[in-house]
C-alpha cells in the first residue's frame, strides 16, 4: 500500500479512529471485491453524510439506492468514473451525502431496529403476523425477512 503514496495520496495504515479522516473527505470509496455482511465503514461514512462510491460486493444487503444514497459501480473503470463525476459536482455530493445519512437513520439506527422488534413482537409468533410485520417494515430493515421461521 505504501507504494501508492504520493504528493496527493497519503497512506496512513491503521488509525485509532477513522472519523476525523471521514470528516475531512469529500467522498469515501469502498472498492471491495469480496465483502460479507454489511460493511461498517460504509455505514460510518454514510452516517457522517459523506457520499460513498462502492463496488457491488459491499452494496449487497445495504438499504441504500444507487444514485440516491450511494453510488454503486460494477467494475474499476466505472468506479473511477463515478468518483471523478462526484468530485466535480459538489452539490450532487452534498445531496447524496445527506440522503446517505437519512438512510442510515431510517434503516440502521437503534430506533429503527427497536421499531422492527416491536412489530415482530406484535406479530404474536404467528407466521402470518410475522410476514405482515416484515412487509410493514420493508425498506427500513432489509434483513428482517431472515427472521421468518421455517417449519
Amino acid at each position: 500500500m505504501q507504494a501508492l503514496a504520493g504528493e496527493d495520496v497519503v497512506v496512513t495504515g491503521t488509525v485509532p479512529d477513522v472519523r476525523p479522516y471521514i470528516a475531512h473527505a469529500d467522498l469515501v470509496v469502498a472498492p471491495l471485491r469480496i465483502a460479507r455482511g454489511i460493511q461498517n465503514k460504509v455505514l460510518e461514512a454514510m452516517a457522517m453524510a459523506r457520499p460513498v462510491v462502492l463496488s457491488a460486493a459491499p452494496a449487497v444487503g445495504l438499504a441504500a439506492r444507487d444514485g440516491v444514497e450511494c453510488s454503486i459501480a460494477d467494475d474499476g473503470d466505472e468506479l473511477c468514473r463515478r468518483v471523478v463525476e462526484l468530485l466535480g459536482d459538489p452539490s450532487r455530493r452534498a445531496a447524496i451525502g445527506a440522503a446517505a445519512r437519512d438512510c442510515v437513520l431510517r434503516a440502521y439506527s437503534w430506533s429503527a431496529h427497536l421499531r422492527t422488534l416491536d412489530w415482530l413482537l406484535d406479530a404474536q409468533g404467528t407466521d402470518a403476523g410475522l410476514a405482515q410485520a416484515v412487509q410493514a417494515r420493508e425498506g427500513a430493515a432489509p434483513n428482517a425477512a431472515a427472521l421468518v421461521r421455517t417449519p
